[in-house]
């Protein structure tokens, strides 16, 4: 994207002091913001700060919560947050989401850094190259994780359903969560196309987020279905946190999970995560309902209309 750093270095100035708060806000703003939701036509700060105001809340309302409550909170939007220090503001974003600084702190870049995504898709329309995260939904996910393997291999299988005519480009996300140790680190993954689409180059997002670009064999008419399927492998030797969890960005009417355990290796305690705040998966394994291996020391769930930006899936204790 050519100007999403000139976008990150806008927003992260955007953020600081008083933030849309902030006097003198139409000099503030800089010039591939106030292009985008075209600033010029305000006369004064009050004008500014509720354009401003409706265009980000626009861009950011199908985020995942906490990517738009980061937002919210770091550019003094949100109700409840209007401090004059972003120090002030991160605190009231460590208070909701109970996470630590540190960790509000990325949640904060991480929503600005989709937050300027965002701005540059909508900018450049006149690339004729509709959004690929919009114009489809999953009809079903069936996931596969094996962990009787040399690597921690996750096998996805979608059935995936057009909303608009001419859609052949989509895409995939995959974010290996932090150990539990709290240790940052780049996390190697290795993704291919099983079936069913081309599988772009990978576009890393920070040290654990990938994204890959997905082209579709032809171009599906609204109402019509495809199915695919992707193999990832995290191919780096670091430990992997113990859960595999399913956070849709898309509406997905179906998902159902099987993890595969390896036999010489099984977990002390299985259980389910259902409908789980994203920001609650980085906390201390609090065990649920104990899920019993079967013979072949699998476990499989099925859930049914997961909702948008929380967690579904399994998470486990090693053995010790």
């Amino acid at each position: 994207m050519a100007h999403d750093g000139g976008l990150s270095r806008e927003l992260t100035t955007l953020r600081r002091g008083w933030g849309l708060e902030t006097e003198g806000l139409l000099s503030r703003v800089g010039p591939l913001i106030s292009g985008w939701c075209e600033l010029h036509r305000a006369k004064n700060d009050r004008e500014a700060r509720r354009v401003l105001r409706a265009a980000i809340e626009s861009a950011i309302e199908e985020f995942p919560r906490d990517d738009r409550l980061a937002v919210t909170i770091a550019l003094c939007i949100e109700p409840g947050a209007q401090y004059a220090l972003l120090s002030d503001r991160v605190a009231v974003l460590m208070e909701r989401l109970q996470v630590a600084e540190r960790t509000a702190r990325r949640r904060i870049d991480r929503g600005c850094a989709r937050l300027a995504a965002e701005i540059e898709a909508r900018t450049h329309p006149d690339r004729g190259e509709p959004d690929p995260d919009k114009g489809w939904f999953v009809k079903r996910l069936n996931a596969v994780v094996r962990l009787d393997t040399p690597v921690p291999t996750l096998i996805e299988d979608r059935l995936i359903v057009a909303t608009r005519d001419g859609l052949n480009r989509i895409s995939a996300q995959l974010t290996v969560p932090r150990v539990e140790d709290g240790t940052d680190a780049e996390r190697d993954v290795a993704a291919d196309a099983r079936y069913g689409v081309r599988m772009g180059e990978p576009i890393r997002q920070g040290q654990r987020h990938f994204r890959w670009p997905l082209d579709l064999p032809r171009p599906l008419k609204a109402g019509e279905d495809h199915t695919y399927s992707l193999e990832y492998q995290v191919r780096d030797g670091r430990p992997i946190r113990p859960s595999y969890a399913f956070v849709p960005l898309v509406t997905c009417e179906s998902f159902t999970v099987r993890v595969r355990f390896d036999p010489h290796h099984p977990p002390r305690a299985v259980w389910r995560l259902d409908k789980v705040p994203n920001s609650v998966l980085s906390d201390p394994p609090q065990p649920g309902e104990p899920l019993p291996l079967d013979g072949t020391f699998e476990v499989v769930q099925d859930f049914a209309a997961p909702q948008l930006g929380y967690a579904y899936g399994v998470q486990w204790l090693p053995e010790a």
